[in-house]
């Protein structure tokens, strides 16, 4: 919707479904443009109202959407809610706003795992290169408090990592379109995995340049779109250790990179790719560019990330791993010297089949079990028994198990069974948000656990 079409709407009744950090900025935005007939629809009875809106709070929230012209929905809320399925159409979103009024190229880069990464480090290159760029966070940072669309403001590129929550109804027009893997997620808010694929599929056609991972060439809705570019193998952009290329000429060496494992050589491919269609008569200042962002970027805040030492024990926060793959990824990362780890979240339809059989090959000491992944990796666990041990005498090896709802036990755990100069990680494998705890609050009870223990020590 054009803003000059929502304004018309300035007498008609409006709902923010949702009043999390993006409903929020919704409702700023829409008194900026003078309407203020505004419902704030939330379950959170805590909220502090503002004078002269209305609110319907608690478990109501969702049961009069017919009283409204336009819906404002969060992204965390799925349209397939049986309770909103019947008003999809009048359904809208800030990237709805912002993809219908602002002009100006959009690099839009999105996957299961991984994005964040490569959003982040394609930002800093670009910054590298003079261009004047924007990068837009997932649904961290709402787009409307990042672009100012009411004083046109324009960047060369905004690069925007867009979650899956935030694609239906979404038509977008997009100068570069990434889409790096696709992992089974968030299948519970999309109402299974064919809606999930979708929700990233149908995206492509809107953009002017569509670049795949190699490894999913056999995808059939992918191939059966026009001016379809891959990277990564047997391409025009790969990496075949331990050198990276375009159309077989070799342009950046595998070295002084600061991002280590496979997964972020994928990464590195795109982002050659990228540069390439921005600007490819001067690919050799790129690489320089590219070269000096690569030798000092490493981890992202929340990803494998090292914190501390502690008795001889090396924490690491992975918090924001919140798939199966992701969890895998960060074994093989660190391997054998994981001793102990904490697995955590909400059952979203995952299979963990895989993730059991790492945790088995690498044959990792010690696990610890949050709700309520547990369930599908450990079938043979008492679901009523927390704050128990279990010893798996009928795997291939015996880890020590412990079920928990508590970090404190859990990091008390950690301490007495990691072995001296081994590590202990936190990699949820599943999405938050059992226990009422976001990846971040996740992260931060982890630290705080920890720093504490040593003080009371």
């Amino acid at each position: 919707m054009k803003i000059k079409e929502l304004k018309k709407l300035k007498d008609k009744k409006i709902a923010i479904l949702g009043y999390w950090k993006e409903g929020k900025s919704t409702l700023n935005f829409l008194l900026s443009i003078w309407i203020n007939n505004i419902t704030i629809l939330d379950k959170d009875e805590t909220i502090n109202k503002k004078e002269g809106i209305n609110y319907v709070l608690w478990e109501s929230y969702i049961d009069n959407l017919w009283d409204f012209e336009l819906i404002f929905k969060t992204p965390w809320i799925s349209p397939y809610n049986p309770k909103i399925t019947p008003f999809r159409e009048k359904l809208s979103s800030q990237a709805n706003i912002f993809f219908n009024n602002y002009k100006w190229k959009v690099i839009w880069i999105t996957w299961t795992k991984g994005k964040s990464t490569t959003v982040t480090l394609t930002y800093k290159i670009l910054k590298e290169l003079w261009y004047n760029t924007k990068l837009v966070w997932n649904i961290w940072t709402p787009v409307l408090d990042e672009v100012d669309l009411l004083n046109n403001e324009t960047h060369d590129f905004v690069i925007y990592e867009l979650s899956s929550y935030m694609l239906e109804t979404l038509k977008p027009k997009l100068f570069i379109w990434v889409l790096n893997n696709l992992y089974d997620c968030h299948l519970d808010w999309h109402n299974w995995k064919e809606n999930y694929s979708n929700a990233k599929y149908n995206i492509l056609k809107y953009s002017n340049y569509k670049l795949v991972n190699y490894e999913l060439k056999d995808n059939i809705k992918i191939n059966r779109l026009d001016n379809i570019k891959y990277f990564w193998e047997n391409w025009n952009y790969y990496y075949k250790n331990p050198l990276f290329y375009i159309n077989e000429q070799e342009v950046l060496r595998d070295k002084n990179i600061a991002l280590n494992w496979e997964h972020n050589r994928k990464n590195i491919s795109a982002v050659i790719w990228i540069l390439d269609i921005i600007d490819n008569k001067n690919s050799s200042h790129n690489i320089i560019s590219l070269k000096k962002v690569l030798n000092e970027f490493s981890w992202l805040e929340h990803r494998i990330e090292d914190i501390w030492t502690y008795n001889w024990i090396i924490f690491i926060n992975d918090a924001i791993a919140t798939t199966p793959e992701s969890t895998i990824a960060a074994i093989k990362t660190f391997g054998e010297k994981i001793w102990t780890i904490f697995l955590w979240g909400q059952d979203s339809g995952f299979q963990f089949e895989k993730l059991r059989k790492i945790l088995e090959q690498y044959k990792i000491e010690n696990i610890v079990l949050f709700p309520d992944t547990w369930e599908k990796i450990f079938w043979d666990l008492w679901s009523h028994l927390y704050e128990t041990i279990f010893d798996l005498d009928l795997w291939i090896y015996k880890p020590k198990v412990l079920k928990t709802k508590s970090m404190e036990k859990a990091v008390d755990f950690g301490f007495k069974n990691t072995k001296e100069w081994k590590i202990c990680i936190l990699s949820n494998a599943a999405p938050s948000f059992s226990l009422r705890t976001w990846y971040i609050q996740k992260w931060t009870q982890f630290k705080d656990a920890v720093k504490n223990y040593e003080i009371k020590k």
